[in-house]
């Protein structure tokens, strides 16, 4: 079968948006499939609302509203200068190990004009079905597009592992999802929360499942470094990963910790985070291997709460705030998938040190993979 996949894939420093990328078509691929990577690019489909001319004034004559704008597009050219100085070779990884389309889709209309061929698509994972706090009309083409709303009625529509990032919708969203979700053939969600979801928009046989990472052994990505040149530590260490999302955590924590424990810090940031503490730029290969080799590991991503369950390390969680609490969510979902207990960080980093039944963990990956019904349903 040709699969084309909708995802996320086009970050230059979230580990885990490519690995999930990669690890859903490695799946469908060695299971023979034609599986391949549609490239949407949504970053230039949102629908801008044109401030008013009152809140421009506004903002120019509010001290606090300008020191804020200055601040903020400041802080965009740091991270865009941070960017060029420090490739970490995603462009690489994905020509090397995602089989990709040739032509890059810029908007929902260039899907509908032109949609990819395929006998199947299939939509996951990741947070695609998040809108991130904007009303949904600002973001209704790129909802549209990850709701497979684009191609002949007759191609297979497949939902694996698909996230809203949230509790609830409201009810105008709930409108839209339900209109185009009823063309599914088949819709499985990453959080349990999100079947609650589904069901208010009229799917009632929505399923729970894990992310596409879980369906790959660890073995498959110790390919990915075995062959390359690794940066590799070998002095005890603490992996530290931060998104740029929001949070109340001290940083300094950590390394007051790590020095108490003999630790080194190796600290790794993606996703717009920006701040004093020295860096290392790591290509993904090297991500996965200084995460696997490490003696602790904190983070505020789930992906990296997912590796740190393959390679049985102890780990800590900080919690998301504000607009990104809803995205707890799914950590929540991993670890009664596991059934350990949460581990998230609040005022120490005590939760580093509490047992966790690695059998139990091991026993639950292979149930993931033995149950997976992707099969099934291709």
């Amino acid at each position: 079968m040709k699969i084309g996949i909708m995802t996320f894939w086009w970050s230059e420093d979230n580990y885990g948006q490519l690995l999930q990328c990669f690890a859903l078509q490695k799946y469908l691929r060695d299971a023979g499939h034609d599986a391949y990577l549609i490239r949407y690019d949504p970053k230039n489909d949102y629908i801008y609302i044109k401030t008013p001319l009152w809140r421009k004034i506004l903002k120019a004559f509010n001290p606090v509203k300008l020191y804020k704008y200055i601040i903020s597009k400041k802080l965009e050219k740091d991270i865009k200068r941070e960017k060029q100085n420090n490739p970490r070779g995603f462009e690489d990884f994905r020509n090397r190990h995602i089989k990709q389309s040739e032509k890059i889709y810029s908007s929902y209309k260039e899907l509908v004009d032109n949609p990819p061929e395929a006998d199947i698509y299939v939509v996951g994972s990741d947070q695609i079905w998040n809108t991130f706090g904007d009303p949904i009309d600002v973001a209704i083409n790129v909802i549209k597009a990850f709701l497979l709303d684009f191609g002949n009625p007759s191609i297979k529509r497949i939902a694996y592992a698909a996230s809203f990032g949230k509790e609830t919708l409201d009810e105008n969203s709930i409108q839209i999802f339900s209109n185009l979700l009823k063309k599914f053939d088949y819709i499985s969600i990453r959080e349990e929360s999100g079947i609650e979801i589904c069901k208010k928009c009229g799917i009632d046989n929505a399923e729970w499942v894990s992310d596409p990472t879980m369906l790959l052994e660890a073995d498959i990505y110790h390919t990915l470094y075995e062959d390359e040149l690794i940066r590799k530590n070998n002095k005890p260490y603490c992996f530290f990963y931060l998104l740029g999302t929001e949070y109340n955590f001290s940083h300094q924590l950590v390394y007051d910790w790590a020095k108490k424990k003999n630790l080194e810090v190796i600290y790794v940031t993606g996703n717009f985070q920006l701040d004093k503490f020295k860096k290392m730029y790591m290509t993904i290969p090297e991500w996965i291997y200084l995460l696997e080799h490490s003696d602790y590991v904190i983070s505020n991503s789930y992906h990296c709460s997912v590796f740190s369950l393959l390679f049985k390390k102890k780990f800590g969680v900080i919690p998301l705030v504000r607009n990104h609490i809803g995205c707890n969510t799914r950590l929540d979902s991993l670890f009664k998938l596991f059934q350990i207990e949460k581990r998230f960080i609040e005022n120490d980093l005590s939760v580093l040190d509490k047992d966790i039944d690695w059998q139990s963990v091991s026993t639950g990956f292979q149930m993931i993979r033995n149950n997976c019904k992707l099969y099934d349903v291709i």
